[in-house]
């Protein structure tokens, strides 16, 4: 299971900062299961800057210990928070006020931190209350970084559960949660009056509901892999029969296509040279006579239950 990296910018070269980090800030770090990158502890033979750079990418959250105001840690704890990412600042606990002798400002937190909630410490050996105050930001800022892994690690398995079955298994798998999915929402299963027998099992059912005081029809596909030969025959032996039925005159209709394999755009493009595409391609909308409407709808390349019935939820937006 992935583990939530930390990227611990400080002063190097500095006795008591490595003192609290070895002390305080790495044991708080292991207690969580935060793994940690410090720079200067690993073992590379990059550009330092581009190593910095990779670490401060790789990594979920920073630990900035102002003390010595270094510029290279300012530098860093920005770069972190312009990824969106938290940083967690701690200092010296005589950085929080100015000092008389002090006139290049190395020994304080500069104004535009000082704002911020800064944890301090002030004694390398006495360190129980910055370790607790260390925990408990941890803690607060990792709940979601956790909720966010926990989900990923899920996505994962059901992809990896998905990728596992029979191309068959697969085929039942969509076609059974796709009717709980109408069933659930109230879509009325229907059947042409058409002679069937030189056509493909179920192309004379399709789905009605009425949606904003508005009729809709929807008729669906599910296929391995959405080949030209297997969008021409729909087009050839439904669309052009079922189009010369008096009610599919006057009425807009939606057809989903759902295909297990990737579908790619330059396959629709050939395939509908006339075709209005919406919905990021996934949607093409044709014109027909009597100002009736067809939409083609697209799902495919499906890795998971969970991600077609996302993807359900974005096309049955898009119906006309």
């Amino acid at each position: 299971m992935k583990k939530i990296s930390c990227f611990v910018a400080c002063a190097f070269g500095k006795e008591d900062v490595d003192k609290i980090y070895q002390n305080a800030v790495l044991p708080v770090l292991k207690s969580m299961e935060i793994r940690p990158y410090r720079v200067d502890q690993i073992e590379h033979n990059d550009d330092i800057d581009n190593k910095i750079i990779e670490l401060i990418s790789k990594c979920d959250i920073c630990i900035a210990d102002l003390t010595y105001a270094r510029p290279s840690v300012y530098y860093e704890a920005g770069y972190f928070k312009g990824l969106g990412k938290s940083v967690i600042f701690i200092a010296r606990k005589d950085h929080f006020l100015p000092k008389a002798e002090d006139v290049y400002g190395n020994f304080k937190v500069h104004f535009d931190l000082q704002m911020k909630n800064i944890i301090p410490w002030s004694s390398t050996s006495r360190i129980d209350t910055f370790k607790r105050k260390l925990l408990s930001r941890l803690k607060f800022i990792s709940k979601p970084l956790m909720q966010r892994i926990e989900k990923e690690r899920k996505q994962e398995k059901s992809r990896l559960d998905f990728s596992r079955l029979s191309q068959k298994e697969k085929q039942i798998k969509i076609e059974t949660h796709l009717l709980k999915y109408l069933k659930k929402r109230s879509w009325a299963g229907n059947k042409l009056n058409i002679s069937s027998y030189d056509y493909m099992p179920g192309i004379d059912k399709f789905y009605s509901k009425t949606l904003n005081e508005s009729k809709k029809y929807i008729f669906l596909f599910i296929t391995l892999s959405a080949t030209k030969e297997f969008l021409n025959y729909i087009e050839t032996m439904n669309w052009l029969r079922i189009g010369h039925l008096e009610f599919f005159k006057q009425v807009n209709r939606n057809i989903l296509f759902i295909s297990i394999r990737k579908v790619p755009k330059s396959r629709l493009e050939d395939m509908y040279p006339e075709a209005i595409p919406t919905a990021n391609g996934k949607v093409l909308e044709f014109s027909r006579q009597n100002n009736v409407k067809v939409r083609y709808l697209f799902i495919s390349n499906i890795k998971s239950i969970e991600e077609f019935n996302k993807e359900l939820e974005i096309i049955f937006q898009e119906l006309i």
